[in-house]
């Protein structure tokens, strides 16, 4: 019984890639019968080339979309690294760039980016907003 709750878990996680494969499979099948078909007796070959590669760049398109949108449906909050995690949390402690690269032993600049990629990630645009983020982050954390 275990090993078929696996399989069904697996099979689960890993549908988006089954449903992509088949796509593909299927609008292959489909392009080598309007080859035989239709294309070799009607359509000269880089027409047809252009045409199946428009195709493919809207089947990109639709699913690139499409993945997007399940990632920011899925993700109910960003990802901090480690190392900004570090630095969020000396912030919110009300220390200084200066004072927060001498603690992390990095470059003043480094703390900057740091920060920027923070503020990014967490959609926020200071250090009061980010002090704010920290304690609700760290609620969330106690809470699950």
């Amino acid at each position: 019984m275990f090993k078929f709750s696996f399989i069904k878990s697996y099979f689960k996680r890993n549908l988006i890639i089954w449903k992509i494969g088949l796509l593909t499979g299927l609008v292959m099948v489909l392009f080598e019968m309007v080859n035989l078909f239709v294309v070799y007796r009607n359509i000269r070959l880089d027409y047809y080339l252009s045409l199946v590669a428009i195709l493919f760049l809207i089947i990109g398109i639709w699913v690139n979309k499409n993945d997007i949108r399940t990632q920011i449906v899925s993700s109910s909050r960003p990802l901090l690294t480690m190392k900004e995690m570090q630095i969020l949390q000396l912030v919110a402690a009300g220390k200084t760039n200066k004072e927060i690269a001498s603690v992390q032993f990095i470059e003043v600049s480094t703390v900057k980016t740091h920060l920027n990629n923070i503020y990014t990630k967490l959609s926020i645009g200071n250090r009061k907003e980010a002090c704010i983020k920290y304690n609700e982050l760290i609620k969330t954390t106690a809470l699950t």
